[in-house]
């Protein structure tokens, strides 16, 4: 083979950058796996209020502190 240490890191290359797609993929999913979760949990809480199972209080609380894990994963409502 004429050029193999060209070869070489031409598979090295594409390697890792099919590997870095991979992994960005799978971060993508899981941050839209974990937003999901927040927001169908901020739908029970409203719920939960709604029935007079929780009282606004501590309500106001838990979707503030769910509001801002969505905020810190980037996603915006």
């Amino acid at each position: 083979m004429k050029y193999p240490r060209i070869t070489g890191w031409l598979v090295v290359i594409v390697f890792w950058s099919i590997i870095g797609v991979y992994l960005k993929s799978m971060q993508d999913s899981a941050i839209h796996e974990t937003n999901n979760t927040a927001e169908d949990m901020i739908g029970w809480i409203v719920e939960d209020v709604a029935n007079g199972r929780l009282d606004s209080t501590t309500a106001d609380t838990y979707i503030e502190n769910l509001e801002g894990i969505i905020i810190d994963l980037g996603v915006t409502r």
